[in-house]
């Protein structure tokens, strides 16, 4: 099962992501003490083995976008919150520098004071809780930490010469009144990565994680889910869910049919009169008369079902092992059961 690794971004922590962790279990990463994006990147690499499914918030993003860079293989999938993939623009760096500035000289609280209303949702007065908490959370960090992030993001690189790579699933989220990071961002994260779904939350700007913590916390959940489901499942082996056992039916029936001598005789005297009893799809039925057994299970058939076929005929079980692998019988035997026997 695939972690699902949370990122947060500058001087945020765990607080961003209650939406999230009260629907599903996730590990919170660490980012603050790390140089660069890059080390940053490595760092959780290394800190969290196995395969992960990420989801990233701002700066936390970018680190995302680095991981997949730096190893695609360990991702099941990536969420990016909030985030951007340009390079420094023009005139970045003095404004981050005001910010340093003021940490140092002002303390932390001022620093919220002065950089948090600007990332809440535009036109929409900024609800006095959530602002204390966001208070709250900035001052468990230190100007030295802040000034540190600060620099790894001015000296990020251009995800955007990455991004294209990424052909694994790719859920993009902003806020719809996000001025810092906008849909448009996201928009053209989306233009390089075709399978990428973009979810777009009202009444919410650059924090829309805890300022829609509900609908936030919702999707990221579904969506994680979703795809830890996927990653759990072997490659090109049918799932008998509800819907293939569904669609399976009439041939299960069929098949389970065949249980009594009376089926077993109608069966071998007169296959395509016993088949019409059925209500077997054109697939279904060819599939039986071909004796096609992973065409069978593809089209809804139970293997425990569908075996009583083998009992007509009837035909060996490791031949239909076999089929099922898409191998000779010699070669079955001789690869699957490390031996070669007569029948």
């Amino acid at each position: 099962m695939p972690t699902l690794l949370l990122i947060p971004g500058l001087v945020s922590d765990a607080f961003v992501w209650h939406g999230v962790t009260a629907r599903i279990p996730a590990v919170v990463a660490d980012v603050s003490t790390q140089a660069t994006i890059t080390a940053m990147a490595q760092d959780l690499l290394a800190r969290h083995p196995g395969r992960l499914i990420l989801a990233g918030h701002s700066m936390g993003g970018r680190v995302a976008m680095e991981m997949a860079r730096l190893a695609p293989s360990r991702l099941a999938g990536m969420a990016l919150l909030n985030t951007g993939m340009h390079p420094r623009r023009e005139g970045e760096e003095a404004k981050r520098q005001e910010k340093i500035d003021l940490a140092h000289k002002s303390g932390m609280v001022a620093l919220a004071e002065s950089w948090l209303p600007g990332m809440m949702a535009a036109g929409r007065t900024p609800d006095p809780a959530l602002m204390a908490d966001l208070t709250a959370m900035v001052c468990r960090f230190t100007p030295d930490i802040h000034e540190r992030q600060l620099r790894a993001l001015l000296s990020r690189p251009d995800a955007a010469l990455s991004m294209p790579g990424w052909t694994g699933p790719l859920l993009l989220l902003t806020g719809a009144q996000d001025v810092w990071s906008p849909v448009a961002q996201h928009q053209d994260i989306a233009a390089l990565c075709p399978q990428a779904r973009l979810e777009v939350i009202d009444a919410a700007g650059h924090f829309a994680p805890v300022e829609q913590p509900d609908r936030v916390g919702a999707v990221i959940a579904t969506w994680s889910a979703e795809i830890a489901a996927q990653a759990d499942r072997i490659p090109e082996t049918p799932l008998f869910d509800r819907p293939r056992a569904n669609a399976g039916y009439a041939l299960n029936k069929m098949a389970m049919a065949l249980s009594t001598p009376e089926g077993r005789a109608a069966f071998a005297a007169d296959e395509d009169a016993y088949l019409s009893r059925f209500a077997l799809t054109p697939d279904q039925r060819a599939a039986v008369k071909a004796r096609d057994w992973e065409a069978m299970v593809r089209l809804g058939g139970n293997l425990f079902y569908i075996l009583k076929i083998s009992a007509v005929d009837p035909t060996p079980i490791r031949a239909i092992g076999a089929a099922q692998a898409g191998m000779t019988l010699d070669d079955f035997l001789t690869t699957r059961l490390g031996k070669v026997t007569n029948g």
